[in-house]
């Protein structure tokens, strides 16, 4: 006798919605992971949310629904307490005669269904819906405080300016009847943010408006434009939220802001610049949550995570994480520490500024405008008699040579630097006045990355990839003729980009008695990657087809974020 995995599984295989192959890996996925195989399958990005719940109400003889597309009277979503749907993650969709008809996304969760009897006194039945469906249901229904618009809000705070004397000072010196706008336009900006998944909100002032942008996924897209009249109050507000001088319009201004966004604790880095047509800022959005990131989890190669773990228990020596700003360096610099046993070893981090709270680590922010620079900092750090140091970032040569002689004299030193790749790193630092011959003693390894935009699970489809990538994509050992490549087509979800979320590629370069000689010579960059290359270091572009063979990403986000540097 099948049981419901095989028949759930024969049945998306019958309907071509996924393979023999597809299956095996899944079915091998949901018992490691003690997941049901629907949610194996939508993990894997085989199937979606759709098509399993039309095979789960075809394999059970259930009828299927999607609650937001219904108009459920208010008698009907009172019927169960707000409490009850959002624990069971059930809506109740019809009421009549005695019998109430909720929507569930898991057939096989009778005990669901028997506790509503109980607890409502009142016979249920059921139909199917998908996860997301219910969710959204239960939010856009149960949700007493209806949602504001964001022209809702501008709306609001229009009207009243409009009556205001054209000389009206902005600032909150004012009546609470104009502050009270302005703030919930602020909080709606930054809630929208997170909810988007948003990494940085940008509020740009241009002679005739104000573009309001967010940065999601690493690309900046612009979600609102309001009118000039609104940007000082707009400044001011955002000033008093992060502890900002609101009276000081001519030099830049950093500050931070904490709150709860929803059920997020965030942090949110603040920057203000003046510009010719008045202050533009970026908030920076930290999740508190990103400190817990586990080295695991996070998508290393295997070899390349094994080496990261044996650099970590090294007792000296310098170890890097390089790439661009936004490239996801100071999340791996967490991830690291995380590994690392706090109890036994005194750590002693520098930073500029602090972006998350650890435990067991005593962290020293930088501030200049007092004499405290990272190198007076470092100077102090060496008689605190720290096992590892971890310096925010390496600027400039005292910092550099503080790090150099840290790790000869028995520390471990892991830091950040800006450079495009992991060989650019050694050359960077000798060209800012390190000797060879100290970084060929000291240094143990080099960490490249970038972040690739990942494929919408919703939207997959496989595609043909153009020629030029095709070409582009020349890496030597890949069969990309013969490859099968997927694409984001474009949804809802993903807010028709094809993309959600973001994934880490990575260059290690690990340092051999070989590349310690070649640095010794202060080889030029070419040589030492190519060495580095015959030593077993895959480049970024050859780890992002890593991704890409795993239908993750696409080859095309490959190439925007390696430049085409293989």
């Amino acid at each position: 006798m099948k049981t419901a995995y095989s028949s759930l599984g024969q049945m998306l295989k019958d309907k071509r919605i996924i393979s023999e192959e597809q299956l095996n890996r899944a079915l091998a996925h949901h018992k490691r992971q003690s997941i049901r195989l629907g949610d194996a399958l939508i993990e894997m990005g085989y199937a979606d949310q759709e098509g399993i719940i039309h095979c789960l109400a075809e394999q059970f003889n259930f009828k299927t629904i999607n609650p937001m597309k219904v108009s459920i009277r208010e008698d009907v979503i009172s019927a169960i307490p707000k409490s009850i749907a959002k624990k069971n993650n059930v809506i109740p969709v019809a009421k009549q005669h005695g019998l109430l008809t909720v929507a569930i996304c898991d057939p096989l969760d009778i005990s669901t269904l028997e506790d509503l009897r109980f607890t409502l006194n009142i016979n249920v039945e059921c139909v199917l819906a998908t996860k997301d469906n219910v969710e959204s249901a239960i939010k856009k229904y149960y949700d007493k405080e209806k949602a504001v618009s964001f022209d809702g809000y501008l709306d609001g705070f229009q009207s009243i300016i409009n009556d205001a004397d054209k000389s009206f000072d902005y600032g909150f010196d004012a009546d609470e009847e104009i502050e009270a706008p302005i703030v919930k336009l602020v909080t709606h900006i930054i809630d929208e943010a997170v909810k988007t998944r948003a990494s940085d909100i940008h509020i740009e002032p241009f002679p005739n408006k104000t573009r309001v942008r967010y940065r999601i996924d690493g690309v900046c897209q612009e979600v609102h434009s309001i009118t000039r009249r609104i940007h000082e109050a707009l400044i001011s507000r955002i000033k008093i939220l992060s502890g900002i001088d609101i009276t000081e319009k001519r030099r830049p201004q950093d500050g931070r802001i904490s709150l709860d966004a929803g059920e997020k604790p965030i942090d949110i880095r603040v920057s203000i610049i003046p510009t010719s047509s008045g202050e533009s800022v970026v908030m920076r959005i930290l999740e508190k949550s990103a400190v817990l990131i586990r080295l695991k989890s996070m998508g290393f190669a295997e070899h390349d995570y094994n080496n990261f773990k044996s650099i970590l228990k090294k007792p000296n020596g310098i170890f890097l994480i390089t790439g661009p700003t936004g490239s996801g360096k100071s999340t791996t610099l967490y991830a690291s520490l995380n590994e690392v046993d706090r109890s036994e070893k005194k750590i002693i981090s520098v930073e500029d500024p602090i972006e998350y709270n650890l435990s067991g680590i005593n962290q020293c922010p930088v501030n200049e405008k007092i004499g405290l620079t990272f190198p007076s900092i470092l100077r102090s750090v060496l008689r605190q008699d720290p096992n590892i140091i971890v310096i925010g970032e390496i600027r400039d040569v005292d910092t550099a040579e503080i790090a150099v002689t840290s790790a000869l004299t028995g520390h471990l030193v892991m830091s950040t630097l800006h450079t495009n790749d992991a060989p650019s790193a050694i050359i960077r630092l000798i060209d800012m006045g390190i000797k060879p011959f100290l970084l060929s003693s000291s240094i143990q390894a080099v960490l490249a990355q970038r972040l690739v935009r990942v494929i919408c699970p919703k939207c997959k489809v496989s595609h043909k990839m153009k020629k030029e990538v095709l070409e582009a994509l020349n890496i030597d050992g890949i069969d990309l003729e013969n490859s099968e490549f997927y694409h984001g087509a474009g949804c809802d979800y993903c807010n028709k980009t094809g993309y959600v979320g973001r994934k880490p590629i990575f260059e290690f370069m690990c340092i051999n008695a070989e590349i310690r000689d070649a640095i010794y010579r202060n080889v030029g960059t070419n040589e030492l990657r190519k060495i580095a290359r015959s030593n077993g270091m895959a480049t970024l572009a050859e780890d992002g087809m890593r991704l890409v063979r795993a239908q993750i990403t696409t080859p095309e986000e490959v190439l925007r974020n390696t430049t085409l540097c293989f």
